[in-house]
Parts: C-alpha cells; sequence; structure tokens
C-alpha cells in the first residue's frame, strides 16, 4: 500500500531533483556551442558565461542531476544523495544527516564499474547508525561480469562473476555467487534471459517483453518471470494514450532474502496531450492523466492529473504553472518551475515549488528541474 504523510506547511522543506524529458520526448544531448537564436542576442553577457562555464564541465554533466536527490527536513534531516560532481567520470557525493546517524559515501561509474563506499540510509525503526556498503561491480550489458559487494545490519553481502551475451533481441546472462545475509549463507547459480520487441503500425505502437529468471540454491531455488506489454495510440502528434500491463509470477523459495522476489502485478494507464496552444505570452504545454492499479492488491496507487502552462517573464526566463490533483491522496497541488533559459543549455534549468494542501495538512516542496524547451 502506498502511504503518504503531510507534515504543516514550513514544516519540512524537501528537494528532490529529477529529469523531465521523457515527456516531451527530449534529450539533453543537444551541443552546448549551437549557434545563438532569436531568444538570445550574441552578445549577451549571460550567454557568454554560460558557454564558457559548459566548457569547463563534462558534456554529460547536466544529464547526471536526473538522480540526484536531496532534501532539508526537520523530521529525518538534510543533505544529498548521488550529488554528481564536475568530473570525466561519472562520479557522485553523498551526505545526509539523519537526526540518530550520519549518511555519506562516495560513488563513481568508470567502464561499466561501479565503485561505491560509504555509510548509507538505514530504513529499520529507529536505526542509530547507516548500513556499511562496500561494492565493486562490472556489468556491461555483454561480457565479463563480475562483483564484490559487503553489507552489514542485516543486508546482504555477495561475491559473483559472469558472462552477458546477446542474440538478437535476447540477452543471456549466467553468474556463479556466494551470498551471505544474517545468519545465512550459501552459493548460487543464477540464470536469466531476457528479451522484447516493440512495432509500430500507424498511430499504435505495441510492445512485448519478458524475463525469465532463475536462483539456485543448494537443495533449493527460485525461478520467476516477468511479462510486460503495452500499446500506445497517438491519433494526432500532440496526444498519446499508453496501456501498459506488468505481471510476475515466483515459483520456490530463496534462503537469502534479497535474493527472493514476490508475485506482483501492476496495470498502467497513461494519457498525455501537448498542444502548445498559445495566447500572447501564455501558453499550454501539457495535459496529463496517470493512473496505476494494482489488481492482486486491489488497490490503485497512482491517480493524477496535471495541467501545465508556460509564461516568457524575459528573453532568459520562464514560468511554468502546473496545477495538480491526486485523487489517491485526496491532495490538491500548484507547482510554479522557474526556468533559466539560454541557447548555451539545451534544456531549461531551475527551481521548482510545489505547494500541496488537504482536509489534514499543507506542505511545501521545492525542488530541482530540468525542463524542454
Amino acid at each position: 500500500m502506498v502511504t503518504r504523510r503531510t507534515l504543516p506547511l514550513f514544516s519540512t522543506f524537501k528537494v528532490r531533483a529529477f529529469a523531465l524529458f521523457a515527456v516531451l520526448g527530449l534529450t539533453a544531448s543537444a551541443s552546448a556551442q549551437e549557434a545563438p537564436t532569436s531568444q538570445t542576442s550574441a552578445n549577451d553577457p549571460s550567454l557568454s558565461f554560460t558557454a564558457q562555464l559548459l566548457n569547463l564541465l563534462p558534456p554529460d554533466y547536466l544529464n547526471r542531476f536526473g538522480s540526484l536527490q536531496a532534501y532539508a527536513d526537520t523530521t529525518n534531516g538534510y543533505g544529498v544523495r548521488y550529488f554528481p560532481l564536475p568530473f570525466k567520470i561519472d562520479a557522485r557525493l553523498t551526505y545526509i544527516s539523519h537526526p540518530l546517524y550520519q549518511e555519506y559515501g562516495v560513488s563513481a561509474r568508470y567502464t561499466d564499474t561501479t565503485f561505491a563506499a560509504g555509510k548509507y540510509e538505514n530504513t529499520d525503526g529507529g536505526a542509530t547508525d547507516g548500513v556499511t556498503h562496500l561494492e565493486v561491480s562490472h556489468n556491461p550489458y555483454t561480457g565479463v561480469q563480475y562483483g564484490v559487494i559487503y553489507q552489514d545490519k542485516g543486508r546482504s553481502s555477495r561475491l559473483t562473476a559472469g558472462y552477458a551475451l546477446t542474440d538478437g533481441p535476447l540477452r543471456y546472462f549466467g553468474e556463479l555467487g556466494y551470498a551471505f545475509q544474517g545468519k545465512a549463507d550459501a552459493p548460487y547459480l543464477h540464470l536469466e534471459i531476457a528479451g522484447g520487441n516493440s512495432k509500430t503500425t500507424g498511430p499504435l505502437t505495441f510492445g512485448v517483453y519478458t524475463t525469465l529468471r532463475s536462483y539456485i540454491f543448494p537443495g533449493v531455488s527460485q525461478e520467476s518471470v516477468d511479462l510486460s506489454a503495452s500499446a500506445t495510440f497517438r491519433p494526432t502528434d500532440y496526444s498519446s494514450y499508453t496501456l501498459s500491463e506488468f505481471e510476475r509470477f515466483v515459483v520456490g523459495d530463496s534462503p537469502i532474502p534479497d535474493l527472493a522476489v514476490g508475485r506482483y502485478t501492476r496495470t498502467n494507464f497513461d494519457v498525455v496531450f501537448t498542444p502548445k496552444l498559445s495566447a500572447g505570452a501564455l501558453s499550454l504545454r501539457t495535459i496529463e492523466y496517470h493512473w496505476q492499479h494494482s489488481f492482486l492488491a486491489t488497490e490503485t496507487e497512482v491517480n493524477t492529473v496535471a495541467t501545465t502552462f508556460r509564461t516568457d517573464l524575459a528573453p532568459a526566463f520562464v514560468v511554468d504553472l502546473t496545477p495538480h490533483y491526486d485523487f489517491v491522496a485526496n491532495e490538491t497541488g500548484v507547482r510554479a518551475d522557474l526556468y533559466y533559459r539560454t541557447t548555451a543549455l539545451p534544456v531549461l534549468l531551475g527551481p521548482s515549488f510545489d505547494y500541496f494542501w488537504s482536509q489534514k495538512a499543507n506542505r511545501l516542496t521545492v525542488s530541482l528541474r530540468v525542463g524542454a524547451k
């Protein structure tokens, strides 16, 4: 069941960073040195400064902010998780001061290898220490795979070695491992076959994907299969309707809880309109409806509607206003995104202020958002 916590306005202050590229199907791969357009003058000092700053940063640096998690909360603490450092390799820094312990760590991704070390979040109630996490994992899409993960506080530690290869739309993966968790430890063989395909016929796009998974331990094993299918109907170039279904079936058992999965089902229905209607400086950008339901748990997990309007305050600044409603939480909200716009950046970037109110309480959320131009 999805649970939500509402807190008095200004008694909590959270910050979350996430990318918005998928909504309008854009990416941040455009060059930072593209020629200025009519939005900004070639002699604009802010454009020159931004371009010079970007020259000092890795080309994909802005994309890394998509996984940034940061917040300041009087109940749960403050700090940042996975803050991207301006290095050629994708290095991340974590520091969060929880009420009873400190969370900290550093991680990096280099040549298909993840390195991580630190004390990370402990979700146990009343925890007074983070979970120690030391990891070296080499996991390219194909080729040799290996990993060493050490964790304490009841989480699993693993030593693995394997190989992955592809054949058309299928990916085959196998590894040998040894796992420890609590008082349990066991060697295991992990096998996976995954693949799928999609096809577009006129305004219709269909996709089917599956994963067959097996964990074989001495005397016991667990097999599972993930099945997913989706259909998207695009009657116009500014509207889409997507229906998708995910099913997971499981047999057997696992002596290592972290390697065990359970029966799961999820149904999604998403409607997105991007009409881009305008009246002077005001334009209608998107109308969205999202619904997610678990028929196995007989509960609706997501049921939201939102509309976004855009106003050009100045050549370099844009404001998006998004009234929205959450039918699950019976919560109304209005989000204001203040974006900085320059031709030196392929995307919009700026702070977001989201105000929620319901019968229980009001709250304010502050975010860093990356948006489509």
